[in-house]
Order: structure tokens, then C-alpha cells, then sequence
């Protein structure tokens, strides 16, 4: 999986690291560089930090269109995006809004969220700490190309890519 490569203006990239540095409670889109538009691809981020106000982790994690506006946010709601929330585990996208919510606290600080996308049958599963988690998206409900992405919301929210992701 390459490395952060587009972010919002109020987000930093250093390496595999991407915060939301300042600006108010609102998405900011952040997008890998690696197109996929044929295979399996897998990767996982380590949740960093939450907010800097209330340690949330009200972020996305998961997919987007190819070059999207990064000062924009919300593209779940725009059918450009697909994600699963880390605060509550629910899944935002394709018509989705909070689905298949895990309840609170779903992810924490430290927890792992993988991704697994399908292209071939157009499937997102998510997993926390490599173990398949919730339903996540099914096939056919995503159409390529697309690149890995984030969207964090709140300044001091901080995610790494982890390489080698193992998901179960």
C-alpha cells in the first residue's frame, strides 16, 4: 500500500502518519496514491490519536473516488465514498448512514482498522486488529477505480498506515 499522498490543508502527512492539525470539527478528505481498479487489495491503519479536545474518534476509514476535492469531506453522503466510522464501527456510504453500528467505544485508541477491498465483486469488509468486524459493504455495492482514504473530522485525530497488513 503506498503512503499518504493528497490531504486537506488542515491535515499534515508525515510518511504513513496523516492529523488533522487544526480547523474546526469538520471532514477533511485524506487519499493513498495507489489506484485500485482490479484485484484484492488489504490494508489496515493504527488509530493514533482521537481528538484533541475529547479524544474522538468520529473519523472514516476506508475508500473514495479517484481525485476528489481533499478541502471537502462527507463524500459517503455524495456516493463517492465508503467507510466505516471508528467511534461507533458503523458503516457510512452507498446509502448508508451509520449502519451496522457496533455501538460506542466500537474502536480505541491503538485498535487497528483493516480494509479489504474486492474489485472483481466489489466488496469492502473491515476487521479490527486483523479479526473481520461487522458486515461491512457486499458485493457489488462499490465501482472502481477507487483509493484508500480517510476522512478526519476533529483537530488532533491522527491515523498510520501499517504496513503488512495480515487480516484474518
Amino acid at each position: 500500500m503506498a503512503t499518504w499522498a493528497r490531504a486537506g490543508s488542515t491535515c499534515e502527512i508525515a510518511g504513513d502518519v496523516l492529523t488533522k492539525t487544526r480547523g474546526g470539527n469538520y471532514n477533511r478528505l485524506a487519499t493513498t496514491e495507489e489506484t485500485m481498479a482490479a484485484g484484492v487489495h488489504e490494508w489496515e491503519v493504527t488509530l493514533t490519536a482521537g481528538a484533541t479536545a475529547n479524544q474522538s474518534l468520529a473519523l472514516y476509514i476506508g475508500v473514495a473516488r479517484e481525485n476528489l476535492d481533499v478541502e471537502k469531506g462527507g463524500y459517503s453522503k455524495r456516493g463517492d465514498g465508503w467507510y466505516i466510522r471508528a467511534n461507533d464501527g458503523g458503516l457510512w456510504g452507498g446509502g448508508l448512514e451509520s449502519a451496522d453500528s457496533q455501538g460506542t467505544r466500537a474502536f480505541v485508541i491503538g485498535d487497528r482498522v483493516g480494509v479489504r477491498l474486492d474489485t472483481g465483486d466489489g466488496s469492502l469488509r473491515f476487521f479490527k486488529n486483523g479479526v473481520a468486524f461487522g458486515a461491512g459493504f457486499p458485493a457489488g455495492s462499490i465501482g472502481g477505480p477507487v483509493v484508500a482514504a480517510a476522512e478526519l473530522v476533529c483537530p488532533g485525530q491522527c491515523v498510520t498506515l501499517v504496513r503488512g497488513a495480515a487480516l484474518g
